[in-house]
């Protein structure tokens, strides 16, 4: 990652008075309490029940495919990426049945399982899985760590210990194994990635040949924040909340004066802030979800006003501003926005969150078909509802640097769908059911 100019500390409101403000606003009874579902998140919920099949069924530990089609299924067929598993277990969370939550169980023990069993043994995770891996960490497909995807796979481990330990819900005790093994990623996530350079906060993890990546990433701080907040009120550790703080300095720094939008993040120095790359619309939405207020409102507004392509009956997100020529939508950045809107609340959020959640239906209901998966055309879920998920993208196309977003049914946008559709938080363990 490159960059261009230091980076800069807004003036209106300093790390530590963001760390005092959010806390309570992050751990307390979240505005965004379920909807009644309809009956497309019924559909993608029974895909995502499909998915987690594939490879297993019942108790048996696994993990759903990422993708179901398109060129990444015909490449790696049996791929799960961490970030698309923590998702999909948030989601499960969200809706909070019995059996969602017995699913969400099967995968936070799956990463305990496969935390448990890495070969370093130092409490992390890998980037990625076969789904039929969980008995077997060195099976991973690649040995990268990367920060965001641990913090992810923490808040999941998180989310599932909460359902369990609501007393209004109908889930088994709280499994301590879940929680420490949330604690062990936090505690790798510290050790390994944070920084002093600069503003503070944490870098972007270890390389599949365990080189530090040295840039931070605005990204991977707010998902930080998330996670070790959450890691303060599960545990009574106020030693979370301070390392909250850390990553909370860097997301502050990274935020433009002039427009209010989040940069992508810093250079390989620590520092300097990166002007040179796409801004990216998953900071801006994820932001606004974390760190509710005045700053981050900003941030939405700006991506609403700047990162929304197609036509007028379909409009959706980009993944950032100029990193894709084509102009292709990107539906897991389209439920981002949607579900940032609607927890947002505002009086103007809800007719461009009804029209973002109506062009991720339109995608979910174009004809579907799987190379990895029974038909889901034809097939059905254990519930007997037609399994029908939300591909990636509208097309195949371009996103940041080198990577590439891709027309294909996938696990981590169907379960973002389902979050805004229900108006759910994922990084927030309150409003779960």
């Amino acid at each position: 990652m490159s960059a261009q100019r230091s980076s800069r500390t807004p003036s209106y409101r300093t790390a530590g008075q963001w760390v005092a403000a959010v806390t309570t606003a992050v751990l307390a009874t979240s505005a965004s309490s379920c909807s009644t579902p309809d009956a497309s998140v019924s559909d993608a919920y029974a895909f995502l029940d499909l998915a987690m099949d594939t490879c297993g069924r019942g108790d048996q530990l696994r993990l759903p495919p990422s993708y179901l089609s398109g060129v990444p299924a015909a490449d790696a067929p049996e791929a799960s990426y961490v970030y698309d598993v923590a998702v999909t277990t948030i989601a499960y969370t969200a809706r909070g049945t019995d059996e969602d939550l017995g699913r969400a169980r099967t995968l936070a023990a799956s990463l305990v399982s496969l935390q448990g069993s890495d070969p370093d043994g130092d409490g992390r995770l890998r980037n990625a899985y076969p789904c039929t891996a969980p008995a077997d960490s060195s099976q991973a497909l690649t040995d990268a760590s990367s920060t965001g995807n641990m913090a992810w796979a923490g808040l999941a481990q998180l989310q599932v210990y909460a359902a369990a330990d609501d007393s209004t819900a109908d889930a088994a005790t709280p499994d301590t194994a879940v929680l420490d093994a949330a604690v062990r990623l936090g505690t790798w996530i510290h050790d390994v990635t944070a920084d002093d350079r600069g503003t503070g906060g944490y870098t972007g993890g270890l390389a599949a040949d365990g080189t530090p990546i040295l840039w931070k990433s605005t990204e991977h701080n707010i998902d930080v924040a998330a996670f070790f907040l959450m890691l303060a009120s599960a545990t009574g550790d106020p030693v979370w909340s301070e390392r909250a703080q850390s990553a909370l300095a860097v997301v502050t720094s990274l935020q433009d004066p002039a427009t209010g939008h989040y940069w992508v993040g810093t250079g390989t120095d620590g520092e300097t802030t990166n002007t040179d790359d796409y801004v990216p619309e998953d900071v801006q939405s994820w932001a606004s979800l974390v760190l509710p207020g005045d700053a981050t409102s900003r941030a939405l507004d700006w991506a609403s006003e700047n990162l929304l392509v197609g036509g007028d009956d379909a409009r959706g997100a980009k993944v950032g501003d100029g990193a894709d020529p084509t102009e292709t939508v990107w539906y897991e950045g389209t439920a981002h926005l949607a579900c940032a809107l609607r927890v947002r609340g505002l009086e103007r959020d809800a007719a461009l969150a009804d029209e973002l959640l109506d062009t991720l239906r339109d995608a979910q209901r174009a004809p579907q078909t799987s190379s990895s998966a029974p038909s889901l055309t034809d097939g059905q879920s254990s519930s007997g509802v037609a399994p029908r998920g939300v591909p990636a993208a509208s097309q195949d196309g371009t996103a940041g640097g080198d990577s590439t977003i891709y027309d294909a049914l996938h696990t981590g946008t169907t379960a973002w769908f389902v979050l805004a559709a229900q108006g759910s938080d994922p990084f927030s363990d309150d409003g779960r059911t």
